[in-house]
């Protein structure tokens, strides 16, 4: 509708309306149909930008508590790798993956990794052969002291370099004269293969086989001592291709541990110790520590081992009728003990038992 048109009846057919519109009930219908209006436009665009929040509203997942053994090393090289004409392995390079793993899983924090002095000194205390480190049970065990939820274990399966020689142009000359040297180049192929395994830490199930593979490639002139170095697994030339295959294969793995290891069940941290010593203020010294899982303020039961109840059949240990003596709070936390303060009545007596963490 236009309000200036020529017409007059247009002129008084609109003046009527406008005359109607601007009577009071008209104008609170029209405001109340305004305000009807916004309210629906709100919620219709309150519904509409709904999947649209940002993730960080939501609470995040817990990580995981992971700890990366130090791979194996069961490389054997090709006959045409460097290695053969050695007769053995190429280098021990088992630690160096695990350690380049262990960099990049922290660099993308998805997962906790714990750190690897509280390994060594835990497979120190132990006394573990290679062979009992990368044991699925034995490393199980290792990760409940450890507090973790999976082990992952690791081995260097191909660590391999393939140099192939080519010569083109030259000319013999005659008698000296006229020669000239063929150019000769090295095209050289490095391949590195890395698999590692994910072990329940409750069940030493392996939970996941992962593998990285890395390939690098290049062409160089070498001269006859840096080609007898490349043969013999060594100089810069060989450490920089074999790095970079290294690297990819490192790369791929991480990623493929990435996609399972959020996954994995989460291990309910249990304490479960003894007491190694009690004086009679109260200050009790307990033989379990930041290796099995103690943190400060941590509140324990205190219990004294009773009577075994053992199965007539099998002789098999059913239950123990254990008494509760009193509790404890950890005060301080040392790898392989920890302080903490008697809350009871009882006297505690070295050789009871430690059990928790419980709700204070």
């Amino acid at each position: 509708m236009f309000f200036g048109s020529t017409k007059s009846g247009n002129r008084v057919h609109e003046s009527g309306n406008l005359a109607g519109n601007c009577k009071p009930a008209n104008i609170m219908k029209r405001m109340h149909f305004l305000r009807s209006e916004r309210v629906l436009a709100f919620a219709l665009v309150s519904v509409l930008l709904a999947p649209c929040q940002t993730p960080s509203a939501q609470p995040a997942a817990a990580k995981r508590r992971i700890a990366v053994f130090e791979f194996e090393n069961t490389a054997r090289s090709t006959p045409s790798g460097p290695y053969a004409i050695l007769q053995g392995s190429g280098p021990d390079i088992g630690k160096t993956a695990a350690d380049l793993l262990i960099t990049r899983l922290v660099q993308d924090n998805n997962v906790v990794v714990v750190e690897r002095d509280a390994i060594n000194k835990l497979l120190s205390e132990q006394n573990l052969t290679n062979s009992d480190r990368t044991n699925p049970t034995t490393a199980a065990k290792l990760g409940q002291v450890l507090g973790v939820d999976a082990i992952v274990l690791g081995a260097v399966t191909k660590y391999d370099l393939d140099v192939k020689t080519s010569r083109s142009g030259g000319r013999p000359g005659f008698m000296g004269f006229g020669a000239s040297s063929p150019k000769v180049k090295q095209a050289l192929s490095a391949r590195v293969e890395i698999s590692a395994r994910v072990v329940n830490v409750d069940t030493a199930q392996v939970l996941s086989a992962s593998q990285g593979d890395g390939v690098a490639t290049r062409s160089e002139k070498m001269d006859y001592s840096e080609l007898a170095n490349m043969m013999a697994g060594k100089g810069s030339v060989h450490d920089s291709i074999m790095s970079d295959a290294m690297d990819q294969a490192i790369s791929q793995l991480a990623v493929e541990l990435e996609k399972t290891l959020p996954k994995v069940p989460v291990h309910a941290l249990i304490i479960n110790g003894l007491v190694a010593d009690a004086n009679d203020s109260g200050r009790l010294i307990l033989n379990v520590g930041a290796l099995n899982g103690v943190k400060l303020g941590d509140h324990v039961q205190i219990w004294r081992a009773g009577k075994e109840i053992r199965d007539p059949a099998t002789g098999r240990v059913l239950t123990r009728d254990d008494s509760l003596v009193g509790d404890a709070v950890i005060e301080r936390v040392e790898n392989a003990f920890s302080v903490a303060a008697y809350r009871g009545s009882e006297p505690v007596k070295v050789g009871d038992v430690v059990k928790g963490p419980v709700k204070p």
